[in-house]
């Protein structure tokens, strides 16, 4: 039979559950703002009821985060995914103004204008002015050609450096979780369980998966284990964190390669490992993207001063004939004695020609492509001439090639079939090796514009060359010839927007979604301020009437005892 002590007990648990549960909205409450914080609730028991079958009152459990494991997960995946996007748009924008065409310096701007110096020249080949202006004009080009170069290898230079500060971001985070994964076990291992603590590592978790593409296990102690990439690499286990490390391995100057470093030194590889996360996009963006723009702006680049180099070689400006030409490149000694590269079949021809530019005689030079090395060329030259006195060729120290007459003699470029007179940069327009990150006038032109050829066979008034080069505008000579150099670079800038807009769709796409989980997760785990305020005032009434109760148990056994 149950005697007024047990009612009393049945007060004394009543009272302190439900003062459980005002102090548990009361924390949902204080972390009404608290990122990352999942609302908790108290959870109640019926407490064992006496033989007789009277109820033995209520039994307060600990409170419960109210977590829903699978839409966290998603939302981790997601967040990876998102942060591709996000990087993406972040370095894309940054492309689109290296190529930005609005402003009077962008580089289709700048391309009009020297083929209309051309144009202006073909019509006046022995103006001053034309050339003044043709000179101006190129070298304005080169300089965009150089300044978008720099301005692509800065911003690979910024990727580069984020890719460090990526690494270490993960290192802090992982070091964090790893101290939870401790604090965690340690709570919980006394049969409590630490749910901010748990809060804290899920945020954490969300934080790392921004950065890296990450899949955790949780062990039967409450603690992660946290692993990233294609193979699975540790980056958490229990209580130790291992961290990723941006260091230069060999190639490339200064460019990072990360690798995953464990007990004893032990490092792995892991920078083609990553499948998702910024750190993933950042790498694609330095060593994919902006290195295809860099690629096709040299090619811009290079093809514009090959072709034009190649007209340009084989014809004479104001200053008509020389007496000495010495090629703009040098050969290294191994390539001095290899076959030279980039040439044809075929033949060249330089013409000997009086001080008042009547021709003298013709010299016709056979190359055999894949065979001949320049020593090979030069000797046939000077052999084929066979008289030093007023014609000779040779190979200086920096293995670049010297063209010299004497005798009274002087001599003028023919035509050329083998591209020998262009691999040598025999009488260049431009000068590069490296396409727009090198490309400048060549010396002889900045020197004096009345170098710059427009005809050919010392004809006054002959535009020839001019007209030649003029043309190239609407010529097909790039990819394969099939297409223009507008067309080519217009392909550039089309490629650009191409992937910004793509990006934007993609990126809203992917928000959206990530934003409908975080809306689930919400709805499930934020804290309700209406719904923890009809709590409070549930858990008042029922504290209250539990003192009630308490007091009339008081009253009953004072009674008895005055009985």
């Amino acid at each position: 039979m149950p005697s007024l002590n047990t009612a009393l007990n049945i007060g004394s648990r009543s009272l302190f559950t439900q003062q459980g549960g005002i102090s548990t909205a009361g924390h949902n409450i204080a972390n009404l703002n608290t990122e990352g914080y999942s609302r908790q609730k108290m959870q109640t028991h019926s407490e064992q009821p006496q033989p007789d079958g009277t109820g033995g009152g209520v039994k307060r459990g600990i409170p419960n985060r109210v977590f829903d494991r699978f839409t966290a997960k998603k939302i981790i995946q997601e967040e990876s995914n998102s942060a591709i996007f996000d990087t993406r748009e972040r370095f894309l924008t940054k492309v689109e103004i290296v190529f930005n065409e609005m402003d009077d310096a962008g580089l289709r701007k700048t391309l009009n204008e020297f083929w209309n110096a051309w144009s202006f020249l073909a019509n006046e080949p022995e103006s001053d002015a034309a050339r003044e202006k043709v000179m101006d004009r190129s070298d304005a080009l080169a300089t965009r050609f150089r300044t978008m170069h720099s301005e692509l290898r800065s911003l690979r230079s910024e990727a580069n450096s984020r890719i460090a500060g990526v690494a270490a971001e993960v290192n802090t985070i992982t070091s964090q979780i790893a101290d939870l994964n401790r604090q965690i076990s340690s709570y919980e291992m006394l049969d409590r369980v630490a749910n901010d603590a748990r809060d804290q590592r899920q945020l954490l978790l969300e934080n790392l998966a921004k950065k890296v593409d990450v899949r955790w296990l949780e062990n039967d102690r409450g603690e992660l284990k946290v692993s990233v990439g294609k193979t699975g690499w540790a980056l958490v286990e229990g209580r130790k964190s291992r961290n990723l490390e941006a260091s230069s391995l060999g190639g490339e100057t200064a460019m990072y390669h990360i690798k995953g470093v464990g007990e004893n030194g032990f490092q792995v590889d892991l920078t083609n490992e990553f499948r998702s996360g910024e750190l993933k996009e950042i790498l694609d963006i330095r060593d994919k993207t902006v290195v295809s723009y860099m690629d096709q702006l040299d090619d811009v680049a290079s093809g514009l001063a090959h072709n034009i180099n190649r007209i340009h070689a084989t014809g004479t400006g104001l200053n008509s004939s020389f007496d000495r030409i010495k090629g703009a490149y040098g050969l290294n000694d191994d390539a001095r004695m290899h076959p030279l590269p980039f040439i044809k079949d075929g033949i060249f021809q330089f013409h000997l020609v009086d001080d008042e530019g009547e021709f003298l005689s013709t010299y016709e030079i056979e190359v055999q492509a894949g065979m001949d090395t320049v020593y090979d060329i030069v000797n046939r030259i000077n052999e084929t001439v066979d008289d030093p006195l007023y014609f000779e060729a040779s190979v200086e120290e920096d293995g670049s090639v010297v063209f010299q007459s004497g005798g009274g003699k002087r001599f003028i470029l023919g035509d050329d079939q083998t591209d020998f007179t262009l691999v040598m940069g025999m009488n260049g327009f431009f000068e590069t090796l490296r396409g727009a990150e090198d490309i400048r006038l060549s010396d002889h032109i900045m020197a004096n514009p009345n170098n710059i050829s427009t005809g050919k066979d010392l004809v006054p008034g002959d535009n020839q060359v001019a007209l030649e080069i003029t043309q190239l505008q609407t010529k097909a000579t790039m990819k394969e010839e099939t297409m223009t150099f507008d067309e080519f670079y217009n392909g550039i800038l089309a490629d650009v927007g191409l992937r910004i807009e793509r990006n934007q769709v993609e990126k809203e796409h992917q928000d959206n979604m990530l934003a409908q989980f975080k809306e689930i997760r919400d709805s499930t785990s934020s804290v309700n301020m209406d719904e923890e305020i009809a709590d409070m005032i549930q858990y008042q009434k029922a504290y209250e009437a539990s003192a009630k109760f308490m007091s009339t148990v008081d009253q009953m056994m004072e009674t008895v005892i005055q009985m």
